[in-house]
This record gives structure tokens, sequence and C-alpha cells, in this order.
């Protein structure tokens, strides 16, 4: 990189500023951390306080620290230690500040004024939005400011083809230990809550959507093609309806792991309570996203559940599996990855699509792996005549505890030999701690 330096503006050029995302004090002298236009974040250099012209971005960094670590904005000028904001990278130390790559808790940036300012925050109606708009997509657009630029448009895209409807807010009325305080995601039919008791984080870093959304060149099901039931109960089809029966009368599952779901569509006669339209009806557990202390954000369940309940159904951007193969090298590069096979006819028909929810995605895409888990993932089909497109949902594999973590195998049916797991692209420590850990995951 060409760029002086020693400071923002040197004599023949000027360097245009992304924005400030830390501050130290050094000797006495105050420094700001910046992150440039049009480069990496690894090219992010420290630049004393009388080189920086920006009035605007020293502003927003205020702000945006406030709002992240819950001080005055008087006190931050006042601070002598680094501060920095997430989803940077430090020259100093050559290290990520909590970026999204790290499975581990991240580092917490807490101020002395941080837990009476969380004592002082009104409790009479939900604070402003901590996941607004903007700062979301500020949040993404670091997050891909590393990748490569083909990524960068193709995300850029998906970006701006989504409205934003379903923010973090704080919630109202609410006292947790510590005085933490407690996020819900907005206009969800089923609550979904935020807690994080590690640090002061928040996941940010991608856009909540709780249907699928089709990416260019794959279009939504025709349902042209669906054929449905004549039956004459609304709300419970008869035994000849299906050549299989897979839920009981409470809705809990009834078929074996590996059996594919057929539920009634549009085109039935039977209305929406119908007992074989149960991932359909969507999610009816209330869940909370929270801080784990060595495997990043996971899962948990507020209510019991029990075996053979539907809990949730993996959603993100429907791509081909052309995209998905160039996708998954970059995020096994970067550390993670968040594709899903629609794979269940794969043993007759090759794999034509997958889920992707890096950028867009549902409390799904937070559960952890476990060799021990307790939910299992079956194709359902509802709303397409195509055998190789197809809903991907979790459903209790036994009887669940509240607040107990909810997992899932990653490597699904997959063959357990070590022969087998070494054909797969990549491999992870695994964290699961259950007695039968593999000790790996092979994705």
């Amino acid at each position: 990189m060409n760029k002086k330096k020693s400071s923002i503006r040197s004599t023949n050029n000027e360097y245009a500023v992304s924005r400030i995302a830390g501050m130290k004090v050094v000797n006495k002298t105050r420094y700001f951390l910046i992150e440039w236009e049009g480069y990496g974040l690894k090219d992010n250099t420290w630049e004393r306080e009388d080189n920086v012209y920006s009035s605007s971005s020293i502003s927003a960094f205020i702000e945006d620290y406030c709002r992240q670590s819950h001080c005055r904005k008087d006190s931050i000028l006042y601070m002598n230690k680094k501060v920095l904001l997430y989803n940077t990278y430090d020259p100093d130390t050559k290290e990520f500040h909590n970026h999204p790559k790290n499975p581990g808790p991240v580092t917490s940036v807490v101020t002395e004024n941080n837990s009476k300012r969380l004592r002082d925050s009104s409790d009479e109606e939900l604070s402003e939005s901590s996941n607004s708009t903007k700062e979301c997509r500020r949040s993404l657009r670091t997050l891909l400011m590393d990748a490569p630029k083909e990524f960068q448009d193709t995300f850029q895209v998906v970006i701006n083809s989504v409205k934003m409807e379903h923010p973090v807010e704080r919630a109202a009325n609410h006292q947790r230990k510590n005085n933490i305080p407690l996020y819900v995601i907005k206009n969800l039919k089923t609550r979904v809550t935020i807690f994080n008791d590690v640090d002061s984080d928040l996941p940010n870093d991608f856009i909540y959507v709780d249907q699928l959304q089709y990416t260019s060149p794959v279009l939504p099901p025709d349902p042209n093609f669906l054929s449905g039931c004549s039956c004459t109960d609304a709300n419970d089809c008869s035994s000849d309806c299906h050549d299989s029966q897979f839920y009981d009368q409470k809705g809990r599952l009834i078929v074996p792991h590996g059996t594919a779901i057929y539920e009634c569509n549009n085109t039935c006669d039977c209305g929406i309570n119908c007992k074989n339209r149960v991932v359909q009806r969507g999610r009816k557990v209330p869940l909370q996203i929270f801080k784990t202390a060595n495997k990043g954000w996971g899962v948990r369940t507020l209510h019991p559940i029990s075996r053979g309940t539907f809990v949730e159904e993996y959603v993100g951007e429907v791509i081909t599996t052309e995209e998905s193969n160039k996708r998954g090298a970059f995020y096994d590069k970067y550390g993670c990855s968040y594709l899903f096979d629609m794979d269940f006819a794969q043993s007759e028909l090759p794999t034509k699509y997958a889920i992707d929810a890096f950028i867009l995605g549902n409390v799904s895409r937070f559960f952890n792996h476990s060799c021990s888990p307790n939910l299992e993932v079956f194709a359902v089909y509802h709303d397409s005549a195509d055998v190789q497109m197809h809903r991907l949902a979790f459903f209790a594999s036994r009887d669940i505890k509240k607040d107990e973590e909810l997992c899932f195998d990653y490597n699904g049916m997959q063959c357990d030999t070590e022969e087998e797991n070494m054909k797969h692209s990549a491999r992870y420590s695994c964290h699961c701690e259950a007695p039968n850990c593999r000790k790996w995951i092979y994705i």
C-alpha cells in the first residue's frame, strides 16, 4: 500500500476514512484506529488525533462505542485505555477484535461506567433499536471487507434486496443477574430473545429473515405443479390422504430419521389447522440466542420440548450448488460456514440447491454441533413438487429440558469413520463435551 502511514492527509494525497474503529492514548497522545476506504481491515493504521481531519468520523466512533458499551459520551475522551469497536483489526496485536470467525468467547471492552449505565437505563419502554438498518448494514460491510470482489458484489445485491423487518431491541421492564439486559428480535410470531453474560456483543452481522429468500438464478417452486388432497375435514386429513402418516394428533413426528415428510399444500382442500401442516405453520417454541463459554453463540429453549416436536426451519438464501461450492471455498478460509445442502434425493439425483444463512438467516443459524444432539434434520415438502428442492426442518430427537442448548450433528447421517470423514473439505475441533464426542467436526 502506497499511502503515507503517518497521516491521513499528506502533501499530495488525501485518503478517505471508512470509519474510526478504536482509540488509545500513548505518552499522553491520543490515537485513533482508522479503517481506510477501499482497503482491507489488515491495512488499518493508528493515527495521531491531530492528523485526523474528519470530525464526523470521530463523532460517529463515539456514538458507536457508547451504543456498544453502554457508556456516556462525555466519558470516552477521558479514557486512557485502548478501546475498540467490534469487527475490526488491531495492527498492534495483529488480531481481529470480535471477528465472526472466532469460535470462542470474544474479549469484552467494558468501561468502568458500564454496570451503572445498565442500572440507570429506562425500563418504561423498548429502547432505541440496537440493530437498526444502518448499524446492521455497517456491520455487514465491515464483515465483507476482506472478501473477494466477486463475493462483495454478490452479497451487496442480496443485502440491498432485503428489507429489515426483524430488528433487535432491548426488552422493557426486565432485570437479570448483574443487570445484564435482555434483547428481543421484533415482529416474530413466536418470541426469540438474545442474552449475553460473556461480553457486550450482539449478533448484528446478518439480517434476520423468517422465510426462504431465492437468489438468482434460483426461482421459487412453481405451485402449478402441486397436487393436493380432497379431504372434507378441514382440521384432520384421513389416513388415506397420504402414503404415510407423519404426525400424531399433537403434531409430533412419528416417522424415523431419514424419512422425507410430505405435508399438505395450498391445493389441498383441508385447512391450515390440518395435523399434516406442522412445519408450514411455523415455530411455536420460544427460543433464546445466548453467548456460550467456548462456542460463540448458541440457542437454548425457554420451554420444555417433547420428543418429535417441530422446533425450527433452516432459513436463508436458496442458491445453486455451483454458487454454494464457490462460497464454501471462501467460508472454509474464513473459518465458518452456514451452508446446508438440499440433498435428500442425492442417492438418485445430483444435489441442485443449498441454503446459505451467512448473510440472511433465522435463529437456527446459531444451532451448534453436538456428537450427542437433541435435534434431527428432516427434508419437508409442502410448496414444491421438485424432489431436489425441499425445506429443512429441525425436530426434537428426545425430550429436551427448559434452558437446554439445542444442537444437531453437523455430519448428519454420514458415515462416522475417519476414512469417510476425511473426504470432506474442512475439519474443526469439536467443543460439544458429550461423552461420545468424536473430537472433530467434518464439513
